[in-house]
């Protein structure tokens, strides 16, 4: 076996000082936590992108819903009219392209908003004929909510046009069901 002699170190081949080791584990501390600052931001603005794109998914999914229900109108044949009825906040209407029941069942879908806390809520009833839902408002704790938090809402509806009138966030939509008869122009004379 060969003897090492301590005191007799090659000095090509020393290994590392201790300043050397503390620079190097410094830097690596430095590039570390710039790799996980940028990693932080860069996940940070996916989840803010991810909430924006939720916020336009409702939104166009709400509008959707809306425009479906009301263009899908279902026209009375005993009163030659279109089953829709509402005023400032609410919309009742008997619609062929449900939200909960079946496809291609005619139902009574109601909306109705609650301006104190910007929430449009929906209630969906499969017996649409019947005469008590001339008068009917539901109460908030049977209707679901399908809107909430996202903004202030307006529904309202025209009698005279038939047409139904949504505003979200500053956008107005107005529809009208397909089977309604198209408004008369009087000209001037």
């Amino acid at each position: 076996m060969k003897r090492i002699d301590r005191h007799h170190i090659d000095p090509d081949n020393n290994g590392f000082s201790l300043l050397e080791v503390m620079v190097a584990l410094l830097l690596l501390t430095m590039v570390s936590t710039m790799i996980y600052s940028m990693l932080n931001r860069a996940i940070f603005f996916a989840e803010r992108g991810e909430r924006k794109n939720r916020q336009i998914e409702q939104h166009v999914a709400l509008i959707s819903l809306i425009q479906r229900q009301v263009m899908s109108g279902w026209f009375n044949p005993r009163t030659k009219k279109v089953v829709i009825t509402g005023d400032s906040g609410f919309l009742r209407l008997a619609t062929a392209s449900p939200f909960l029941a079946r496809p291609g069942q005619v139902v009574m879908a109601f909306y109705r908003v609650d301006t104190a806390t910007n929430t449009l809520y929906y209630l969906e009833r499969k017996d649409f004929y019947n005469a008590d839902y001339n008068d009917y408002i539901p109460d908030y704790s049977e209707m679901t909510p399908l809107l909430s938090g996202a903004g202030a809402i307006e529904l309202d509806f025209d009698e005279e046009t038939l047409r139904v009138s949504l505003s979200h966030n500053g956008t107005a939509y107005e529809f009208r069901p397909w089977c309604a008869p198209a408004p008369m122009e009087v000209a001037g004379g």
